[in-house]
C-alpha cells in the first residue's frame, strides 16, 4: 500500500503541490511567528544586559500606583551616604529624560513612535562604549548614539540643535557611543552637570545604580545598602531588576507574537478548507481506482491509510517549504514593525529546533486532519458502485445544511449581541459569538450559492450569452464545492471588512469628537513626544491669543480604579472645549476637587461631594473630592480631570510636560498671522507642530492607518491562499470535465470562448466569497462598534471605498486564478478529450 500511495502522489503531483502551497503559506506564519518571538527574546536579553551593565544593587523610590512603572523620586544628595557603604565601588544617580536632536536637514531625528532619550555621560559607565571622539564638556556639547547619528545624517564634529529636558540648545557633537538594543529609540548624552540641570533640576532622581567591589556579591551589597537608606526606599539586587525589566519588555512587545499567531491560525484555518476540498475532488476523480483496490482485496483501513499517507507527504513537503518562507515572513514583519511602529529589533533571526519541530507538526497534522473526511468517504464507497461510475460521495441536502448554518449564525449573532449590549456578559463571549457566526456562514454558504452566483454572473450573461450561462452552470453544479472554494476568500475579506469598520469608526469618532468638542483654533502637539511647558507659556503671551489650555497627564489610583488623569486649568476650558456638565460646575475644579466622567462615576457610584482616598502621582495617599460629573468626552480621552495646581504638586518639575496645548484666538484675529507666530514659538522644539482642528483629527488617525496597513499586509496572505484554492478547484474541475470540454470544442466552442467560460466561473466563485465575506465582516464590525459605544466609539464608520475595492479586487482574483486552468483547458486535444473514459 505504501507503493500505491507513492504512485498516487506521482500521478497527481501538480495538484498536490498546489495543495502543499496552501500548507506552506499557513506554516510560514507559524514559523515566522516563532522566529520573530525568538528574535524579540534575544533583543530583550541584549537590552537588559546592556542597561544593567554595572548594576549590582538598585536603590529606588516606591512604585506609583497606576503610574505604569513610574516611581517616587529620591533626593540626589543620597549619593553621598550610598558612596560610603562598604563594598560599593561606584554609585551613579539615574539621570535620564527626554532629548531630541536635529539631523542634518534641520528636522528632529525620530523613529516613528519610539522615544528620544537623554542620559548623563560618564567615562566609567559600562552601559555604553565610546567608539569615537570624546565625552561632552559643558552645556554646548553632546555625545550621540551610533544609530541616531546615522538616521540624522550626522557625524562627530557637526553642529546642530537639540532639545534636552525641554530646553533648546545649539550643540557640538563631540563623540559617538554604542548602546545595546534601543528598540528604535534615539539617544543623546550630556555631561553630568547638564544632566542634573535638565533631568533633576528639583534635586531628585528615580533611582541610584550601585556597582559592587570585587569579591562582594549582590546579596551582600544589598544588605549593606539597606542598613543606611531611610524607610520607604526599595533596595533590590541587579538580578531582580533584570527580571523585572525583561518581564516588562516582554509584556509590552508580546502582543506582536500573539498578533502573528492569530494570523497563522487564520492562514491554517483557510488552508484547511482548500486541503479538504482538494482531497474531496481528487478522491471523487479516483473513485474507480480506489474501488479497484478494494476489489483486489484492499481493506477500508488500507484505503484510508493510503489517502492519509498522501496527505502526510503533502503536509511534510508544504511544512518544509513553509519553514523557509517563514524566515522571510519574520524578516518582513521585522521591517514592517520598524517602519510602521518604530520598534527596531536590531538582531538576527534565530531558527531553533523547537520552531522547526512545531512548524512541521502543525503543518502535517492540519493537512492530515483536513483529509480525514474525504479519506473516510473513499474507504466507505462500495467497490461495485464506484466501478459502475456512480457518484462515490453522497451529496447532503442543501436545505438541511442551510438550516444548520442559519442556526449557527443565529446563535453566534445572539451571543455577540449579548456581549455587546449587556455589561454582565464577559467580552470573551463576543469572540466566541463571532467565531460561531463565521462557522454558521461557512456551513450555510452553499444555500446562498445559487442566488449570489446568478446575480454576479448576470452582467456577463447579458454581454456574452451562452458562454456565461455555461460558466454559471458549472459554478452551480456542485454548490458545496463552490462554497468550499470561496470560503478561503470569504474568511480573509470578512476579517478585512470587520477590522476596517472598527478602524473607520475610531477615526470617525475622533473626527466627530474634535469637531463637536474642540473649540480652540489651534492645537500644538508633539505627536508621540511631550510638549515642553515653555510652549504654553510663550503662546499665552501673544496678543492674538485669548486663551491657552495646556493638558498634562498624571497617574491617579482610587481604590481598585486606576487611570491617567488629564490636568488642565478650569478657566481655560470654556474657550477651548465644549464640556457638558451632568452635575456640579466646571469651575469647581480647583485644588483637590476633580471632575469625573458620567460612566466612571456611575460604575463606581460616586457623587458630587464624595471624598475619595487616592494616590496621585508622587503624592502618595491623598484625598480627592468629586467637584463635578461631566458627560463622557472624546476631547480628553481620560475619565478624570484634575487641576494644574494638583498636577504641579504631584509631578516633579523636570517631568512636567504637556500632552497637547490648545490655543483660542481673540475675536477677529488674523488666523494666518497667528499660525506664523505659533510656528515661530514651536520651531526651536523640533517635534512640536501647529495644527488646526481638521489637521489634528487627521494626525490622530495616522497611528490607526499604520496599524491597518500592517493588518492588510498580513491579510494579503489569506487572499493568496484563496487564489490557490480557486486555482486548485478549477484545475481539478477541468480535469473532471475533460470529456465535456472536448464535446463543447467539437460542437464549435472556440478556445477563446472556453477560456472566457472558465474565467467567468472563477470570477463567480471569487465574487461569491467576496460578497459573503464582506457582508459578514460588515455585520460583525457594526455589532462590535455598537458594543464599544460606551467606551467612546460613538460614531459608526463604514469604509465604503474599501468595500467597493474588495468586491472589484475579487474579480481580479478570479481572473488571476483562471489563467493556468484556462491555458490547460484550451490546449486539450479534442479527440483525446472525447475518448477519455
Amino acid at each position: 500500500m505504501w507503493r500505491v500511495t507513492l504512485r498516487g502522489i506521482q500521478g497527481h503531483l501538480v495538484r498536490l503541490l498546489l495543495t502543499a502551497a496552501a500548507v506552506m503559506l499557513g506554516v510560514s506564519f507559524v514559523t515566522g511567528t516563532f522566529v520573530l518571538r525568538d528574535s524579540f527574546d534575544r533583543a530583550i536579553s541584549g537590552l537588559v544586559a546592556g542597561s544593567s551593565a554595572g548594576l549590582d544593587v538598585a536603590v529606588r523610590g516606591t512604585e506609583i500606583a497606576g503610574g505604569d512603572g513610574a516611581r517616587a523620586r529620591l533626593p540626589l544628595d543620597l549619593v553621598d551616604s550610598l558612596s560610603a557603604v562598604p563594598g560599593a565601588a561606584r554609585v551613579s544617580p539615574d539621570l535620564r529624560g527626554v532629548a531630541i536632536i536635529a539631523g542634518s536637514d534641520g528636522t528632529a531625528v525620530r523613529n516613528s513612535g519610539a522615544p528620544g532619550l537623554g542620559f548623563a555621560f560618564s567615562d566609567d559607565d559600562p552601559a555604553f562604549t565610546l567608539i569615537k571622539g570624546r565625552g561632552p564638556v559643558g552645556a554646548g556639547e553632546v555625545v550621540v548614539e551610533t544609530v541616531t547619528l546615522d538616521k540624522g545624517g550626522l557625524e562627530v564634529g557637526d553642529r546642530t540643535r537639540a532639545v534636552i529636558g525641554g530646553e533648546t540648545r545649539h550643540v557640538v557633537i563631540t563623540g559617538e557611543v554604542e548602546f545595546g538594543v534601543l528598540f528604535g529609540a534615539t539617544a543623546v548624552l550630556v555631561d553630568e552637570a547638564s544632566a542634573i540641570h535638565s533631568f533633576a533640576r528639583d534635586g531628585t532622581v528615580p533611582s541610584f545604580t550601585i556597582t559592587a567591589a570585587d569579591g562582594v556579591s549582590q546579596a551582600e551589597l544589598r544588605a549593606s545598602v539597606a542598613e543606611v537608606v531611610p524607610r520607604g526606599i526599595e533596595v533590590v539586587t541587579g538580578a531582580t531588576v533584570d527580571a523585572e525589566n525583561e518581564s516588562s519588555v516582554q509584556q509590552g512587545l508580546g502582543f506582536f507574537t500573539t498578533f502573528l499567531l492569530v494570523f497563522a491560525g487564520v492562514a491554517l484555518f483557510v488552508g484547511a478548507f482548500i486541503i479538504g476540498n482538494t482531497f474531496s475532488m481528487l478522491i471523487g476523480q479516483r473513485a474507480r481506482e480506489l474501488a479497484l483496490l478494494r476489489a483486489l482485496g484492499a481493506s477500508r483501513g488500507q484505503v484510508l491509510r493510503s489517502v492519509l499517507g498522501e496527505a502526510a507527504v503533502v503536509g511534510v513537503v508544504g511544512s518544509i517549504l513553509g519553514m523557509g518562507l517563514g524566515v522571510l515572513v519574520a524578516q518582513g514583519a521585522k521591517l514592517a514593525i520598524a517602519g510602521l511602529l518604530g520598534v527596531d529589533i536590531g538582531t538576527s533571526l534565530p531558527v531553533t529546533s523547537s520552531t522547526l519541530l512545531i512548524s512541521l507538526a502543525v503543518g502535517t497534522l492540519v493537512t492530515m486532519a483536513s483529509a480525514i473526511l474525504p479519506a473516510r468517504r473513499a474507504a466507505r464507497t462500495a467497490p461495485v458502485a464506484a466501478m459502475r461510475g456512480d457518484t462515490p460521495i453522497a451529496q447532503k441536502g442543501l436545505r438541511r445544511r442551510g438550516i444548520s448554518g442559519a442556526v449557527l449564525l443565529g446563535v453566534g449573532v445572539g451571543l455577540l449581541g449579548l456581549a455587546v449590549t449587556r455589561e454582565d456578559v464577559p467580552w470573551v463571549a463576543a469572540g466566541i459569538g463571532s467565531f460561531v457566526a463565521v462557522m454558521g456562514m461557512l456551513v450555510g454558504a452553499p444555500l446562498f450559492a445559487r442566488p449570489v452566483v446568478r446575480a454576479v454572473v448576470w452582467p456577463f450573461v447579458v454581454v456574452s450569452g451562452v458562454v456565461a450561462r455555461l460558466a454559471r452552470q458549472n459554478a452551480l453544479r456542485v454548490p458545496r464545492r463552490t462554497a468550499a472554494t470561496a470560503s478561503a476568500l470569504m474568511i480573509g475579506l470578512a476579517l478585512v471588512a470587520g477590522i476596517s469598520v472598527l478602524a473607520q469608526s475610531v477615526k470617525a469618532s475622533i473626527t466627530e469628537g474634535v469637531s463637536s468638542e474642540l473649540t480652540s483654533d489651534f492645537v500644538l502637539s508633539g505627536g508621540q513626544s511631550p510638549v515642553p511647558p515653555q510652549v504654553a507659556t510663550e503662546a499665552s503671551k501673544l496678543s492674538e491669543v485669548s486663551s491657552v489650555a495646556a493638558v498634562g497627564l498624571v497617574p491617579v489610583t482610587i481604590g481598585d480604579f486606576s487611570t491617567t488623569a488629564a490636568a488642565v486649568e478650569a478657566a481655560s476650558m470654556p474657550e477651548n472645549f465644549t464640556v457638558s456638565m451632568a452635575e456640579g460646575r466646571l469651575d469647581s475644579m480647583e485644588g483637590d476637587r476633580v471632575l469625573v466622567d458620567r460612566t466612571t462615576a456611575s460604575d463606581n457610584r460616586w457623587e458630587v461631594g464624595d471624598v475619595l482616598p487616592a494616590t496621585v502621582g508622587t503624592l502618595g495617599a491623598h484625598d480627592l473630592v468629586v467637584g463635578g460629573i461631566y458627560e463622557d468626552s472624546q476631547a480628553f480621552g481620560t475619565h478624570v480631570i484634575v487641576s494644574r495646581g494638583l498636577y504641579e504638586d504631584a509631578v516633579p518639575s523636570d517631568m512636567q510636560t504637556d500632552l497637547q496645548v490648545y490655543v483660542a484666538a481673540v475675536g477677529g484675529a488674523d488666523q494666518a498671522q497667528l499660525r506664523e507666530d505659533l510656528d515661530a514659538i514651536v520651531s526651536p522644539y523640533l517635534v512640536v507642530s501647529v495644527m488646526n482642528a481638521s489637521e489634528f483629527a487627521t494626525a490622530e488617525g495616522t497611528a490607526i492607518d499604520n496599524l491597518l496597513n500592517l493588518l492588510y499586509v498580513l491579510l494579503l496572505f489569506s487572499v493568496v491562499i484563496a487564489v490557490l484554492g480557486i486555482v486548485n478547484t478549477l484545475a481539478l474541475s477541468v480535469l473532471e470535465r475533460t470529456r465535456e470540454i472536448g464535446l463543447l470544442r467539437a460542437v464549435g466552442l472556440q478556445r477563446r470562448q472556453l477560456g472566457a467560460m472558465i474565467t467567468v466561473e472563477a470570477i463567480a466563485t471569487a465574487a461569491f466569497g467576496a460578497v459573503l465575506g464582506t457582508v459578514l465582516g460588515l455585520g460583525l464590525g457594526i455589532a462590535l462598534q455598537r458594543g464599544l459605544e460606551a467606551q467612546g466609539l460613538r460614531t459608526l464608520g463604514i469604509p465604503w471605498g474599501l468595500v467597493v475595492l474588495m468586491l472589484g479586487a475579487s474579480v481580479l482574483v478570479g481572473v488571476l486564478a483562471a489563467v493556468a486552468p484556462s491555458i490547460r483547458a484550451t490546449r486539450l486535444n479534442i479527440l483525446a478529450a472525447i475518448n477519455r473514459a
